[in-house]
């Protein structure tokens, strides 16, 4: 990027009055329009005279105004309306055409600059410089002194003002559109310097000049009475030496150069064309109100007139007549001699404001370039600045900048590979994790290296709830959790740290546990087929029954057979019917053994609970024999609940914990109880609205500090043999997917053992007849 003014103005000047859309205006914007057009041209209508052929007027101060409000289109009629009253003044348009040429070179300079100010001041000391020159000249025949002051008068008028309304431009905002006003929140520095500077410059020129034309109506003043005085001398010295003294005469003076004078007792002589050509005048000044154009404000007026004035002597009245055009010449040049000074250091003073306002403005862009640019690697310096307070920090930024854009250039890298780390792993920083219990919505925001966090909301699977409301008032939660809407039942682990309040932390992280529902199912299996490894003993004791039954039977059915008698066929069909039963009985055992091994793709469905349990209690007889355990069923006949739930999870859950209970058992007949008979109970009650199943034994009960520590992965209390430590961490992940709690706890001394309690709660359950009508309506639509 360039560090050019030139770019900079292309780049950041204002849309042209142009190309501006003006948008229809408001009724209070017509009654503001209407108020100021009013009041401008009223006091355009009136010119603040310093002295005669020094005037001051406010019409450039309205239509530079309007051009900063509407643009070209507002400004050119309101230079013709507040100009308009200079026709009046002088007799001629020559303003109105410099007003309207003014407006067309802002709008053309608007390209190069902003101010208002500086535009004026070019268009009056080069363009309006010529064109009064020429029009003086061609039309009053003026000295070069009254072209001089006349350039330099329009020049501090219409500058001074142009730099009110930049001033004022700078600060305040006006809505054309809507009527309004008012200050601005930010003001550009490269706008308010250059418009200060040119106010207080031009402030002081206009003071100067004041000053200087203060002095001109004196000297008037003063020779006028020197010439009364002369004349008078005359007379009486004429008449004391009986000499003549009508007719012309010469007055001296110190500041005027010798005047011609024409003294009559006769005042129709004086008024004689022959005697005003003598003197070049058109114009007799004697003191009536003069009217209409080029009055006796004007320098017009005193270049083309004659002063008649009157002098009593002995009683008699003479009149005497000169020329005004040396007095106000000499005036003039006064004037102009004393604004000589004050305009070179004017003159220099807008070459350095222009100078000033370039370096300014070149070096806000390189701070704009160097703030754009900041944290790139090919951020070039710019040229040298001239204000200092600019150079060096804008330097020692764009220094600063090349070890930013390493490091910038570093962390993007950083930033890649830790967002395509997080891709793979499926993990997710947050932030503020909050957890709804009324809506089940977990709440965080989504942290990211090269983004802004996101807020994101997930709703949580309904049977996971209750994990997130245990966990609420944890200071370090690790809760395992589904989505709702998720088909594919994918598992997530949220680690949540610095608790807030109960269910919000500050921080943590969330990751989608890499376990597919088929390996989680595989791995369920493969803890199955482990259990019915510890109860292969069993399981072989059961078969043998059978087996030895069929095996009896068949031999006595083949001797009964070879008996050939009637009883004996009658007694072998007794023995082939044997057979028959105890092949479904091992066909019966066998099936349990394959449901209960298979891997478990089944969705949930709703289960009587009464008969999961039974079946589970006769898929355990073989171990309950083998160890000479009583099992016991407690189970309410008016039970209306089904339980919503995996039949093989909940069986391989009552197979775990009773396993658990018989290893319990045997472990405290080996410390000791040999005679202690084995005993397990199973209580179902409805509680609150939800089912709760506890199973008690009479084992050794729990040896831990920490019960809830049993459910850990890889914890167990048995011998290497006897367990994995997987069961009850098994258990609970199974519970969790239906929603439900598990819990041990020793029994109340003095009795031994332990009790495992799982609370189902009210969303995991159905109604009974609710069930059976939906499965009427089915078999009705079926």
């Amino acid at each position: 990027m360039k560090y050019g003014s030139a770019t900079f103005m292309r780049r950041y000047r204002k849309p042209s009055s142009e190309t501006r859309h003006i948008r229809p205006l408001t009724v209070k914007a017509w009654l503001w329009a209407i108020a100021l057009a009013s009041v401008a041209i009223a006091a355009s209508s009136f010119r603040i005279v310093l002295a005669p052929g020094f005037e001051l007027y406010l019409g450039p101060l309205f239509y530079l105004l309007a051009y900063r409000l509407g643009g070209l289109r507002l400004a050119l009629p309101m230079a013709v309306l507040t100009t308009g009253a200079s026709w009046f003044w002088w007799g001629h348009v020559f303003t109105i055409v410099m007003a309207l040429g003014h407006v067309l070179f802002i709008h053309r300079a608007r390209f190069f600059t902003q101010s208002l100010a500086i535009a004026t001041f070019v268009y009056f000391s080069t363009i309006g410089a010529v064109a009064a020159i020429l029009f003086l000249h061609f039309h009053y025949e003026a000295s070069p002194t009254i072209m001089m002051l006349a350039i330099i008068r329009k020049i501090i008028n219409d500058v001074l003002l142009a730099a009110i309304i930049d001033l004022v431009v700078s600060v305040l905002y006006c809505n054309l559109v809507f009527g309004g006003v008012k200050l601005r929140r930010n003001v550009s520095l490269s706008e308010l310097l250059p418009a200060s500077i040119n106010f207080i410059v031009f402030t002081s020129a206009l003071l100067l000049f004041v000053n200087s034309v203060y002095h001109f109506p004196r000297e008037f003043g003063e020779y006028q009475q020197r010439a009364a005085l002369s004349v008078e001398l005359r007379i009486r010295e004429g008449l004391i030496n009986d000499r003549q003294f009508l007719g012309f005469m010469e007055v001296d003076s110190h500041t005027v150069a010798p005047n011609k004078l024409f003294i009559t007792d006769r005042e129709r002589l004086a008024k004689t064309p022959a005697i005003m050509q003598q003197f070049n005048c058109s114009i007799i000044d004697d003191g009536t109100v003069v009217t209409g154009p080029n009055d006796r404000n004007t320098f017009a007026y005193w270049m083309d007139a004659c002063h008649l004035a009157r002098v009593v002597v002995n009683d008699t009245t003479y009149f005497y007549l000169y020329s005004t055009r040396p007095i106000a010449e000499s005036g003039y040049r006064e004037v102009l001699l004393a604004m000589i000074a004050p305009s070179i250091i004017l003159a220099l003073a807008l070459m350095l404001d222009i100078f000033i306002v370039r370096a300014l403005r070149q070096s806000i862009l390189a701070w704009k370039v160097v703030a754009e640019g900041f944290g790139q690697l090919n951020l070039s310096p710019p040229p040298k600045l001239f204000f200092a307070e600019f150079d060096h920090p804008v330097r020692a930024i764009v220094a600063a900048n090349h070890n930013f854009a390493v490091v910038n250039d570093e962390r993007k890298r950083i930033a890649q590979a830790v967002s395509e780390l997080k891709q793979q792993m499926d993990l997710s920083l947050a932030a503020d994790i909050r957890f709804d219990e009324t809506t089940g919505h977990l709440v965080f925001n989504d942290i990211s290296l090269n983004r802004i966090a996101q807020e994101r909301a997930h709703l949580v699977h309904p049977n996971d709830c209750l994990a997130f409301s245990d966990a609420r008032n944890n200071p370090e939660a690790f809760i395992e959790f589904r989505l709702a809407d998720d088909e594919a039942n994918e598992w997530y682990l949220l680690v949540a740290r610095d608790l807030l309040a109960p269910g919000r932390w500050r921080s943590g992280w969330i990751v989608r546990l890499r376990q597919s529902k088929l390996a989680q199912n595989r791995m369920l299996q493969q803890a199955r087929l482990v259990e019915l490894g510890g109860m292969a003993s069993a399981l072989s004791h059961e078969l043998k029954q059978p087996l030895f039954t069929i095996s009896l039977c068949s031999e006595n059915g083949r001797l009964l057979i070879d008996n050939g008698s009637d009883e004996s066929i009658a007694r072998a069909y007794d023995k082939f019917d044997k057979i028959s039963e105890q092949i479904n009985r091992a066909r019966s055992i066998i099936a349990r053994i394959s449901r209960y091994a298979r891997i478990d793709n089944s969705d949930p469905e709703p289960l009587d609970i009464a008969e999961v349990i039974s079946t589970t209690m006769n898929f355990m007889r073989p171990l309950l024999v083998q160890h000479d355990v009583k099992a016991t069923v407690v189970c309410p006949d008016d039970l209306s609940v089904q339980l919503l739930a995996t039949r093989v999870g909940l069986e391989q859950v009552l197979v775990n914990i009773i396993q658990n209970a018989v290893d319990g058992i045997d472990t405290r007949r080996e410390a000791g109880a040999h005679t202690m008979v084995g005993a397990i109970e199973v209580n179902v009650a409805m509680i609150d609205g939800h089912l709760i199943i506890a199973l008690t034994d009479n084992g050794t009960g729990l040896t831990m500090s920490r019960p809830e520590s049993a459910f850990d992965a890889f914890m167990t209390t048995k011998m290497l043999d006897h367990g994995t430590g997987l069961g009850l961490y098994i258990s609970r992940q199974i519970l969790m997917e239906m929603g439900a709690k598990i819990s041990i706890a020793s029994r109340e001394p003095p009795e031994t053992g332990a009790v495992v309690t799982i609370d189902f709660p009210a969303f995991a359950l159905v109604e009974k007849e609710r069930n059976q009508e939906q499965t009427h309506e089915e078999a009705d639509r079926v």
